[in-house]
């Protein structure tokens, strides 16, 4: 396929792939799937304005995927848009998506835009395919 930017189609659209399949995973009430999409290493920081700011990394990401999957009264829905793919010199590629973050915490589901935040990712190749080495989430607009 040809290059855009310094990377392949097929790259870019599994790196795009990659971002949207995790939050699917969330939404769908299988979070715990998503650490296998870091990196061993990989880091996920919620940025200031996030409920707990703060960077989780390694093994420890898969403990927090597993304690999201456990709150069964939580549903949630992870609306992204306007992604933007950009090739990095050391082969890793940046994505930012627009995310606007829907959830509720009762059986009703009475949901509620809960956040718009930026989604900075960086992912590289490995051999398992396209992984999350660090993922930054921004509150812009928080519910309060």
């Amino acid at each position: 396929m040809a290059d855009v930017q310094g990377m392949s189609l097929a790259d870019r659209q599994a790196a795009v792939d990659l971002v949207y399949r995790i939050f699917w995973l969330i939404d769908h009430g299988r979070a715990a799937e998503t650490a296998a999409l870091f990196l061993p290493d990989g880091t996920l920081t919620f940025g200031p304005g996030a409920p707990k700011p703060g960077t989780i990394a390694g093994h420890a990401i898969a403990a927090a995927m597993a304690a999201r999957q456990a709150q069964a009264n939580v549903t949630t829905r992870h609306v992204l848009g306007n992604p933007s793919v950009t090739a990095n010199a050391d082969g890793s590629l940046s994505v930012s998506t627009l995310l606007t973050l829907f959830r509720s915490e009762d059986s009703g589901r009475d949901s509620y835009p809960a956040s718009v935040a930026d989604i900075d990712d960086v992912v590289v190749r490995s051999d398992a395919g396209w992984r999350i080495k660090a993922r930054l989430i921004t509150p812009i607009f928080n519910r309060s």
